[in-house]
């Protein structure tokens, strides 16, 4: 093992141990990574004891594909927001340069910066001198998404990002995804973080948003074409006979018919035989549901994925 696997190898654990807190016996660290055939991701769990050996995995893995960590433990095997108790830091994803800029003179400064080889974009982190629980860390998410111009998706509670020591694959040639900063001894009140920080205006009640777009013509995401956006969720091109994997089952013949129009959406002819909107293709992929509050933040995610105004 050369000197700088290494100091990557402290890197990555050092950071981890941040996540991880004082996560007990019961509670997973969620490994997650892209798959060769660049539609679906992998996960694997760890128990809090096993940091160096997540360590060890994130960064093989890294060579060859892209790598993420859940921000908050897990109470179970699951990557979805229902898995999430309680978070040990705060988190932004400043994506663009304005939010850059704005993180760069925020007060108190986060003690963890993860370049996330994109251009400056960055992941910022506060580790907490005591956990909160899924709905205080949601909120105050919120809060630093909102004062910095940060993505707001990236508040929510089961969010995945990349992690320091690995490659951003999504650039060719593959970009280092590094730690810029990482004070791993400091620890901040989450009163003194957000505590001056107003709340986002809300959104749309959930009950009224899943009913509107049922019933709404003027839904921009329902407007997009299945070509369009399975291509985009999946990351594969349609081909001529309308066919891709699934990536709810293990798919060698293609089984997913992309149809032409949003009102047919698509449809699984294999195992799951799942099928539906572009909601019904991103939720599961996402990890979140599509009802209630998951609904309402995987509509924003959509609408910032394809450029579009979140109603």
């Amino acid at each position: 093992m050369t000197t700088t696997t290494d100091t990557r190898h402290t890197t990555v654990t050092r950071f981890v141990n941040v996540l991880a807190g004082a996560a007990g016996h019961g509670e997973l660290l969620e490994l997650r990574y892209r798959l060769e055939d660049g539609q679906r991701m992998g996960q694997v769990f760890y128990r809090p004891g096993r940091r160096r050996g997540l360590a060890t995995r994130a960064i093989a893995l890294g060579r060859r594909t892209d790598v993420y960590v859940g921000c908050a433990p897990r109470t179970r095997r699951h990557g979805g927001r229902d898995a999430v108790d309680r978070a040990f830091v705060l988190w932004v994803d400043c994506d663009g340069q304005d939010a850059v800029a704005a993180l760069e003179g925020f007060e108190p400064a986060p003690a963890i910066v993860i370049a996330s080889g994109s251009g400056s974009n960055c992941h910022a982190y506060w580790p907490l001198t005591e956990p909160l629980a899924r709905d205080e860390i949601e909120r105050a998410n919120r809060r630093l998404a909102h004062a910095l111009g940060a993505d707001p998706a990236s508040a929510d509670a089961a969010r995945i990002l990349r992690i320091p020591g690995t490659l951003s694959h999504k650039h060719d040639p593959p970009t280092a995804v590094d730690a810029v900063r990482l004070d791993t001894e400091r620890r901040f009140d989450a009163t003194d973080v957000v505590g001056s920080l107003p709340d986002p205006p809300a959104p749309a009640p959930a009950r009224e948003a899943v009913v509107a777009v049922a019933h709404r013509s003027d839904d921009s995401l329902l407007g997009i074409t299945p070509e369009v956006y399975v291509a985009r969720l999946l990351g594969v091109d349609v081909p001529r006979h309308r066919k891709v994997p699934c990536p709810f089952h293990e798919d060698r013949h293609a089984s997913l018919h992309v149809y032409e129009t949003a009102e047919r959406g698509w449809y699984c002819f294999g195992a799951c035989r799942r099928g539906g909107t572009i909601y019904d293709l991103a939720a599961p992929l996402y990890g979140y549901a599509a009802r209630g509050e998951d609904f309402v933040r995987l509509r924003a995610e959509l609408c910032r994925m394809f450029g579009l105004e979140a109603a």
